[in-house]
């Protein structure tokens, strides 16, 4: 556990204008006989964190072979025509960009403007740190929901639920993040979860896609229905999760190796501090656990 501002000086900054801003950026911290850290910054308009994923891993794979050549599932595939929109969702998207800029003191001429939204400040006093999920964890809140579900279900009326380990895991950290917070059981958590729609488009797109290619999926919940002693039952049953998450436990970051030998120690999620999400990466210690990374603020 560490002070959240502690991780900035090792993430590179987008230096944006309103015609122009980098796709990414990368930053090298070298710690004299203690290694090293490699920071990221990516534009989310431009990529998500799927295809920031396979830039890293193909950077590595590169590193560590001769001749240089990627296999065919580390090519980036940059064409955008794949991607159908007869919906015009896309126009959507511009308007709403745009009415955005301008109820921010835009004007019209900046409508198309490709400048971020300032980040958010850190709050003062945060604390950041990483838990694990065990797969051990994960198969006992499998066992006791399952349970919990047999005993309130309509066995003729209720849907079988798939608990996967994203919601399993998910449910037992909001339950713990409503009471750590210290909300009051009337007020609303807002969530906002984004999946990856590669494989359900229609057709599907290949899956080493470079761009971005989410969908939002947003609601509230009662933090009350939350904080009771089964609050991990009652999330698990929600269609939505009330919080936002960063990075998945399927994008293998640890996997990403540079022939450094143990790999990575840790890997952090920097903007969960101003967005108020959680991030979700694979375990390093075990197969089939989770990584938790959270901030919050100090007692």
């Amino acid at each position: 556990m560490h002070d959240a501002i502690v991780s900035y000086p090792y993430v590179p900054r987008l230096s944006a204008s309103d015609e122009k801003v980098p796709v990414l950026a990368l930053q090298i911290t070298l710690f004299p006989n203690k290694g090293f850290s490699i920071g990221c910054a990516a534009h989310q308009v431009a990529l998500d964190g799927k295809s920031s994923i396979l830039f890293m891993k193909a950077w590595a794979h590169l590193c560590k072979n001769s001749p240089y050549l990627l296999p065919a599932e580390l090519i980036p595939f940059f064409d955008r025509t794949v991607v159908q929109d007869p919906k015009g969702i896309d126009i959507e998207y511009l308007n709403n960009w745009s009415s955005m800029n301008q109820a921010d003191g835009g004007s019209d001429s900046k409508a198309r403007c490709m400048e971020p939204f300032p980040p958010k400040k850190v709050e003062p006093n945060s604390a950041r740190a990483t838990f694990t999920f065990s797969r051990e964890d994960m198969k006992k809140s499998r066992e006791r929901i399952l349970s919990q579900l047999d005993k309130v279900s309509d066995k003729n009326d209720a849907e079988p639920i798939h608990l996967s380990s994203f919601a399993i895991t998910l449910s037992y950290a909001l339950a713990c993040l409503v009471k750590a917070r210290g909300l009051k059981g009337d007020e609303k958590m807002m969530f906002g979860i984004a999946g990856d729609c590669r494989a359900r488009l229609d057709p599907p797109i290949p899956t080493n896609y470079f761009g971005n290619c989410v969908s939002l999926h947003t609601g509230a919940l009662m933090a009350g229905s939350v904080m009771q002693d089964d609050g991990i039952i009652y999330v698990a049953r929600k269609d939505a999760i009330p919080v936002g998450v960063a990075g998945s436990a399927r994008f293998d970051v640890y996997g990403v190796d540079f022939e450094w030998g143990e790999g990575a120690k840790n890997v952090e999620v920097t903007s969960i501090d101003r967005t108020g999400a959680i991030s979700m990466a694979e375990s390093k210690a075990e197969s089939g656990g989770v990584e938790i990374g959270l901030v919050l603020k100090k007692m």
